[in-house]
């Protein structure tokens, strides 16, 4: 048996702790891989967005509202404008607690999300339909979790089985999948609000709105169609930043099948 062990760095801290309560200590050496017992996907959900996207072509008047808008207005309809699209790709780094995080994310407003999260590194490939997760591991974190190439191997492409049962192990995985709260940090911010410049991003005409004059971060929104925000920059610089597009495509969220869960 090849008993688990928590992560020497602290990225993706919770993986470790999550690890030992879904495998039960310690990950057995005998039984097939391919089956899971009590792991079974509940089944799949099949996402269209929770309210129909904005027109895209609502005319030079629409877009000069939100030009001559305040930049708290400016920002409202930019969070109000995302969340009535239902869905959103989301691909760069956001902050969350004080912790960058890289995703690449298909986002559904109440439902879930499924892409990839990394910190630090480590990277888990990540499927959530309400409140059950399936969270994946490559060979070199299984094995960062159990220090058995034997266990690595036989886990490696696997899935985890998380629920929301699991408490603190869940949390961050809710967070970071969940539309109305990954970007709040800078959608619903504490700081100062104002409006910078107008810009382009891939073509598109923006505005910066800007907290805290930049230091805490810019939300650039459109001005060309509805007032989406297309890329929110966290802190000085473009260092860390997410860009959001595909706002109101139909996603289809789909739990693993058996064979790709780890036996509980």
């Amino acid at each position: 048996m090849a008993c688990l062990r928590p992560f020497r760095s602290a990225a993706l801290a919770g993986l470790a702790g999550l690890t030992v309560a879904l495998l039960g200590g310690c990950s057995g050496s005998s039984g097939g891989a391919s089956r899971a017992s009590s792991a079974t996907p509940t089944g799949s959900a099949s996402a269209s967005p929770a309210a129909p996207a904005p027109s895209a072509s609502p005319g030079a008047s629409a877009s000069a509202g939100v030009a001559a808008a305040s930049a708290d207005e400016i920002l409202a309809q930019a969070r109000q404008a995302l969340l009535g699209a239902g869905s959103v790709h989301a691909k760069g780094t956001v902050r969350s607690a004080d912790t960058a995080y890289k995703l690449d994310l298909q986002m559904v407003r109440k439902i879930g999300a499924a892409g990839s999260v990394a910190e630090q590194g480590a990277s888990l490939g990540v499927v959530r339909i309400k409140d059950v997760a399936y969270v994946q591991l490559d060979q070199a974190s299984w094995r960062a979790v159990t220090g058995s190439d034997t266990s690595a191997r036989r886990f490696a492409g696997k899935y985890l089985k998380v629920t929301a049962s699991n408490g603190d192990a869940f949390k961050p995985f809710l967070t970071l999948t969940d539309v109305d709260q990954v970007f709040d940090t800078l959608l619903v911010p504490a700081g100062t609000v104002t409006k910078g410049a107008v810009t382009t991003i891939a073509g598109h005409r923006v505005v910066d709105v800007r907290i805290d004059g930049g230091r805490t971060g810019d939300v650039f929104v459109a001005l060309d169609g509805p007032p989406y925000p297309v890329r929110l920059s966290y802190g000085r610089g473009s260092a860390q930043q997410v860009n959001l597009d595909g706002f109101g495509r139909k996603i289809a969220l789909k739990a693993p099948p058996a064979s790709r869960i780890a036996p509980a």
